[in-house]
């Protein structure tokens, strides 16, 4: 999602974390961030490859909202916005127009 909405591609996640903090909430940044750190339990296993540290469903559910959150964030309500805006204009350049008839 990073990649998509920014346009941004850095050799590694928390790179591409770090190019977006100054253009996200600190609150939304961090949630980011821990889900990563969270990824890399798993996904960089230390010395210890026999430790296994257990992930509840509530746990899933919490990264899975974070990412509900990041879409209607970043997608819906830019949609929404752009449309309402769009609404906005089309309808100054009909009032433009039918005064212009009128005259």
């Amino acid at each position: 999602m990073i990649r998509d909405f920014f346009s941004i591609s850095k050799p590694s996640l928390k790179e591409e974390i770090e190019a977006i903090e100054e253009k996200i909430d600190p609150d939304v940044l961090a949630a980011i961030d821990a889900v990563r750190r969270v990824g890399n339990i798993g996904a960089h296993m230390g010395k210890d490859i026999n430790l296994i540290i257990d992930v509840e469903s509530n746990e899933a559910q919490i990264l899975i909202e974070l990412i509900e959150q990041l879409v209607e964030d970043w997608y819906v309500s830019r949609k929404l916005k752009k449309d309402r805006l769009s609404k906005i204009t089309e309808l100054a350049k009909l009032k433009k127009d039918k005064k212009e008839e009128n005259k």
